[in-house]
């Protein structure tokens, strides 16, 4: 059973749906219209650490909606595969992180853009949920 695909979601999982598409579509809203003004307004100084706060805080939301699902899902196994899943997605964003960060230090011009390692880290931990959706068999009734 997929985690987003479920018959009858849990509580927990209609306020973390709700939670993500919030957090999400705010992250997406909070860097365009950044972008949208460094590229058209060139700001210095201290504005730029103010613009790059509501991306951030973005972020912050979307681990709180994490906290939260993990503080009210009551089935174990489902908690337990979503523990798995961002313990797959975090190993794999520490591990291209290093690369990564290896790249730049020796003055490599081919690195991840900007943004990529928050977007990675939740595709790899999609791709980790679905591939442990799939491994899961459910005895028949027959």
């Amino acid at each position: 059973m997929s985690f987003i695909c479920y018959n009858n979601p849990s509580p927990a999982v209609k306020r973390y749906t709700t939670g993500v598409a919030m957090a999400m579509s705010g992250y997406l809203l909070a860097v365009l219209g950044t972008a949208w003004f460094v590229h058209h307004h060139h700001p210095q100084g201290a504005e730029v650490y103010f613009l790059a706060a509501p991306p951030a805080l973005c972020i912050l939301a979307m681990l709180l909606v994490v906290v939260t699902y993990l503080r009210d899902e009551r089935d174990e196994f489902q908690r337990m595969l979503f523990v798995r899943s961002l313990l797959w997605a975090t190993f794999a964003t520490l591990a291209i992180s290093a690369y990564n960060d290896f790249l730049q230090s020796y003055g490599s011009p081919h690195t991840l853009p900007p943004f990529s390692l928050f977007v990675s880290f939740w595709l790899i931990f999609a791709v980790a949920r679905a591939v442990q959706s799939s491994r899961i068999k459910v005895a028949s009734n027959d």
